[in-house]
């Protein structure tokens, strides 16, 4: 019997050492399905297994999209999970946010690595950062997390997130470059039980050898936290979340992180606040114009920024296959997207209204630039331009779901 209690303690501590911790989840399936979806779709050179029609090359490292210094940049949002997080004034929030770009990926307060040497041989791929961005089904859910919740999950190895390693433990460690790149390369934690367990017991935080990341909306579901630290002077921002009653949880909660943890207001005139008892607007527009005042933070001269806020609603005058749609569904265009079996009268009542929203705003024309989209923003809002300078930060754009 001690024989045998040993044996199993080295193929358990074998076993602890070879299994990666993330490919024995849920996450790689999920991964699959979405870049097969997307990915593949766009991909017009594809070889496909005859078997599976996967093709190796609808997945690449998205360092791969790093473009001209003047294109926009690809930003992928993903909260790092602080279930266990030792800042009392964080606890209600257990989460921060993580971004993936094709430069760096990282945090403000963690620090920023390169993507070319993080979380894989060559990165972490497109369809890696696309899947973490939308590990809404994890055991460690941000501000969403419940103890009992989050173990079970665990246990039953219902988990959608990501481990990779901690920027700032690299950064802070004072490593080699090529031990620092050994470690930052890594795609999973090198024992997977201890990370198992910080997962089942929400202990994930910030401060450890290895953070557990998920779903952005776990922090902030818009991105409208990462484009604001960035100083971008144009944010669009298409709020599709399911919002039947008009209570603008998600826009009221990024832009109470960031006054609190950027000091920077953002500001509407024309946008109704509170819930609404039915999901056709009193007010007939599709958008609202907010003010980002960056002069608060920033030098008294810095410009305000522009926040292009569009939130789907019904104003009476859609197409009519958009309104026998809606006639059919009562939560239309507000449905959740738990049900992930869209058919053909779903989804292009879906894309048809997006299209018709972006015609009435733009008034059909073809802006050339963001620059002509903010000015058919604010005629179709009815508003004049912010007392500006010509803007020195970055253009940002930004559409979510």
């Amino acid at each position: 019997m001690p024989i045998l209690g040993v044996l199993a303690i080295l193929v358990a501590a074998l076993a602890n050492a070879c299994i990666n911790v993330n490919t024995f989840s849920l996450h790689g399936m999920y991964r699959m399905r979405l870049v097969r979806a997307f990915l593949g779709a766009s991909n017009f050179s594809r070889n496909a297994d005859r078997f599976t029609n996967f093709d190796s090359t609808d997945n690449f490292p998205q360092a791969d999209l790093q473009t001209a210094s003047d294109a926009p940049i690809h930003v992928v949002n993903a909260a790092l999970n602080l279930v266990d997080g030792g800042k009392l004034a964080w606890q209600q929030r257990k989460a921060e946010s993580f971004t993936f770009t094709p430069y760096q990926c990282g945090s403000w307060r963690l620090g920023y690595v390169p993507s070319r040497v993080y979380g894989g041989l060559h990165g972490v791929t497109l369809g890696t950062a696309m899947a973490i961005s939308g590990a809404a089904f994890n055991p460690n859910m941000g501000y969403n997390s419940s103890p009992l919740v989050t173990f079970l999950m665990t246990l039953f190895n219902a988990r959608l997130g990501w481990w990779l390693p901690n920027p700032r433990w690299a950064l802070s460690k004072g490593l080699s470059l090529t031990r620092a790149q050994l470690y930052l390369g890594k795609t999973g934690p090198t024992f997977a039980l201890a990370s198992v367990v910080a997962e089942a017991l929400g202990k994930t935080d910030d401060r450890r050898k290895w953070i557990q990341l998920s779903d952005g909306g776990h922090f902030e579901n818009l991105g409208l936290y990462e484009m604001v630290l960035r100083r971008c002077h144009c944010i669009v921002l298409v709020d599709a979340g399911a919002d039947r009653l008009f209570q603008f949880e998600d826009l009221g909660n990024a832009i109470r992180k960031i006054n609190i943890d950027l000091g920077i207001p953002i500001t509407f005139t024309n946008i109704e606040a509170g819930a609404l008892s039915h999901r056709t607007a009193s007010s007939q527009q599709y958008c609202a114009i907010g003010k980002i005042e960056y002069s608060c933070v920033d030098s008294a001269e810095a410009p305000s920024g522009y926040l292009i806020y569009i939130k789907p609603r019904l104003l009476g005058d859609e197409p009519r296959d958009i309104a026998a749609y809606a006639a059919a569904h009562d939560a239309f265009p507000h449905e959740a997207t738990a049900n992930q079996l869209f058919n053909e009268a779903q989804f292009e009542s879906y894309r048809h209204f997006g299209s018709y929203v972006m015609g009435e705003i733009l008034k059909n024309g073809r802006p050339n630039g963001v620059e002509e989209l903010l000015t058919a923003a604010l005629n179709y809002c009815g508003q004049q331009r912010f007392d500006l300078k010509e803007p020195a930060a970055p253009i940002g754009m930004l559409k979510t779901s």
